[in-house]
């Protein structure tokens, strides 16, 4: 008789104590009728299952130690997303399992726990975000008319303005103060005294706060003080692009002046030069890489002449040489290109259809990224109106409050009123294959990517999560 195990978890925004029961009665009636001895249960309780967060549960850490001392051979779980509900959490856990010859079973799904069939889940999860992302969008429109206006979309005005009738007019005491703060920083002077003078005087930022160091750079930071309006559909992607706003709708003198454009860029420059360097980078294939010696690669960063360079190194310290890391980013881009060919986007796209064909639970997942986006816009429109409570607040700043909660309100009621498509066409799964083909951002080389292998510095050899489905894909060389 197989000796098994039972893994159960809920997470406290989804569900209560009682699904823990109810995963593991599913998980002994499963082990009865194949005639497995249940030897142990490991649960954990109102934890996460979102991103990495596996190494803050306590009892899915002693299973894995558990599985080092041969006790058992299976593991039985209720459904997948109760191990994690990333990609690469699954492929790591797979590969562990493999090496100690212990099967993962998830007992109420039905198309298997292959690899295949992992990855399949994964992909339908990503292009259902892309479709809801894509619904998400038509509710911004208004919006977007409005910004073509130059007019004010909600939210805070920026400290040195207010909004009349939506259109933003300067505040002559609050632009002082800009004023004061930028002739500070071409000066070079510190702003103690100038933080002290609007202490005194009861100036506030627009949240109804005192001005501190943080609210300064951001004034020194905002372009709209030189007349620029300029307004996001979304927040950027890459943390380097979320300040300069490079995908922003940006009109000329549609805002009256505070700042000239002189004294803001020469501002710019004296902050870029001091600037502090050292943030962790972003890596691109960050966590893919390994050694020919089989152990993975880290990223690190080296100053030579004035000039950085990036580079991925064996983490044990073999011996190998360091890698160029834009090669392997190139390497992974070129390949993720190739993959994405038009006819491997046809067997991608009639394999999702194959699968989504069996897969019972596929409208359940839809609704579980729906419930997860709609709970992301009740968390903002709850924070609005935590400031609205905190105390007694100008009368133009409710009303703005007041605007941007109503537009989130409306975001909400679009989702709770969005229903899953009948299924994905061949149109709608290539248009999101051919996004991730233009856009390869770690997102999308971490979905798609399984590992990538260095050999004597000059050969990348890179594997893809979808070699099951479409083979064998050649793609490396020397470089």
């Amino acid at each position: 008789m197989t000796n098994a195990v039972i893994y159960a978890r809920y997470s406290s925004d989804k569900q209560t104590e009682d699904s823990i029961e109810a995963q593991v009665r599913a998980c002994r009636e499963y082990a009865q009728a194949k005639q497995m001895r249940i030897i142990d249960i490991y649960s954990d309780e109102a934890i996460s299952g979102k991103g990495s967060k596996t190494g803050s549960r306590v009892k899915y850490q002693k299973m894995l130690r558990d599985c080092d001392k041969g006790l058992f051979d299976t593991i039985l779980i209720h459904k997948y997303d109760r191990i994690a509900r990333s990609l690469g959490e699954h492929v790591n856990l797979e590969k562990r399992l493999q090496d100690k010859k212990i099967t993962l079973v998830a007992v109420s799904q039905d198309f298997g726990n292959s690899n295949e069939a992992k990855i399949m889940r994964s992909l339908m999860w990503s292009l259902s975000e892309y479709y809801l992302d894509n619904l998400a969008a038509e509710t911004k429109k208004g919006l977007k008319e409005t910004a073509l206006k130059g007019l004010h979309t909600g939210g805070f005005a920026p400290f040195g303005y207010d909004v009349v009738n939506q259109a933003y007019v300067i505040n002559d005491l609050e632009a002082s103060y800009v004023k004061k703060i930028f002739n500070a920083a071409v000066n070079r002077e510190g702003f103690t005294q100038i933080i002290k003078e609007m202490d005194e005087r009861g100036i506030r930022g627009k949240r109804g706060k005192p001005i501190r160091y943080t609210q300064i750079y951001e004034i020194l930071r905002n372009e709209k003080y030189t007349g620029i309006y300029i307004y996001s559909p979304q927040e950027e992607e890459k943390r380097e692009d979320r300040r300069s706003k490079p995908n922003a709708i940006r009109i000329e003198n549609a805002l009256p002046v505070i700042i000239d454009k002189a004294q803001f860029l020469e501002v710019q420059r004296i902050m870029t030069e001091r600037k502090q360097t050292g943030k962790k980078a972003g890596y691109l294939c960050s966590g893919l890489v390994y050694c020919e010696c089989g152990a993975k690669m880290h990223g690190m960063k080296s100053k030579r002449k004035g000039h950085e360079y990036q580079y991925f190194y064996c983490s044990k310290k073999c011996g190998a040489p360091v890698v160029h890391m834009e090669e392997v980013d190139t390497a992974a881009i070129h390949y993720l290109r190739h993959l994405l060919s038009p006819e491997n986007q046809d067997k991608i796209a009639n394999a999702l259809r194959r699968y989504q064909d069996g897969e019972n639970d596929r409208v359940k997942d839809f609704y579980l990224i729906l419930k997860r986006k709609i709970q992301e816009k009740q968390n903002q429109y709850d924070s609005l109106m935590a400031n609205l409570s905190s105390g007694a607040l100008p009368a133009q700043v409710v009303s703005d409050i007041g605007k941007q909660m109503q537009g989130i309100k409306q975001e909400i009621e679009f989702l709770k009123e969005t229903q899953p498509p009948k299924d994905f066409t061949v149109e709608q799964i290539k248009a999101w294959l051919q996004a991730l083909k233009h856009q390869p951002d770690d997102k999308a080389i971490h979905l798609l990517i399984e590992r990538i292998d260095i050999k004597n510095k000059t050969e990348i050899n890179i594997t893809s999560t979808l070699k099951s489905v479409l083979g064998e894909i050649g793609c490396g060389g020397r470089i």
